[in-house]
């Protein structure tokens, strides 16, 4: 229950964003999929506040936003609504959603952070219908960011349990976040969306770190098939996999 009082407490809400903005945004693989799967049902497991829907909703028969926090969905259904577009609360390592039933599923950056990240890539893999695409986004095994989240991340996560502690990131670490991407990545964010980035870059309680050859042994496990795969310059890296039939 950790997990959803965090996501609950700390929704990262990116509808302060233009719409224009997230669609460009967009990691080109999931971009060219939702493209390419017009009129098809979508499930976008951990939608969080409704980020990739936007986008999604434009060619979806029908979109499915899942999330383990309500608050989460709150801002989702706020940020956008359509009548293609639904909201269920429910869990990426449980899900309660009948086998093969879409035919393509988002998982963007989320079954790193559930604490079992092959069972969370298996359930959304048995939604899926056979000949169905997955977007899988996890972070990269093999880079910076595992060494910074269990260093200077555990020491964040460690005094944010403290009011004192989370006093000091909130009006110290959060705000010198905002500056330093305005000086060096020079991007308009408001102040929440940065301090969105910073708590799901340090404070998020659970992260799992997955190297290609490790999604390429859940696919062999599964019945499943890289279909496409994108390094990116960031921490995750991208893969389109088919559920084979």
């Amino acid at each position: 229950m950790s997990d959803l009082t965090f996501y609950d407490k700390t929704p990262f809400n990116y509808g302060y964003s233009t719409e224009e903005d997230i669609i460009s945004n967009m990691n080109p693989l999931l971009k060219n999929l939702i493209e390419e799967n017009s009129g098809k049902i979508f499930y976008d497991i951990g939608c969080g506040c409704g980020r990739n829907l936007i986008y999604t909703s434009k060619y979806a028969k029908k979109i499915i936003g899942v999330d383990i926090s309500s608050k989460s969905l709150e801002f989702a259904s706020q940020n956008i609504s359509k009548g293609n577009v639904e909201f269920k609360l429910d869990s990426n390592l449980n899900l309660s959603i009948e086998s093969n039933i879409a035919d393509v599923v988002i998982s963007d950056g989320v079954c790193h952070h559930t604490g079992d990240t092959f069972k969370a890539f298996s359930e959304c893999l048995r939604i899926l219908k056979p000949g169905g695409f997955l977007y899988l986004a996890v972070y990269k095994k093999y880079r910076y960011y595992p060494f910074i989240y269990y260093t200077i991340g555990f020491f964040l996560r460690t005094i944010n349990k403290y009011r004192l502690g989370n006093y000091v990131i909130e009006n110290i670490f959060v705000p010198f976040h905002y500056l330093l991407y305005k000086i060096f990545k020079k991007q308009k964010l408001l102040l929440v969306e940065t301090k969105n980035i910073f708590y799901d870059y340090f404070i998020t309680p659970v992260a799992t770190f997955q190297s290609k050859k490790n999604v390429i042994s859940w696919c062999r496990i599964t019945n499943s098939s890289i279909i496409k795969y994108l390094r990116t310059t960031g921490n995750c890296h991208t893969f389109i996999i088919k559920k084979n039939d």
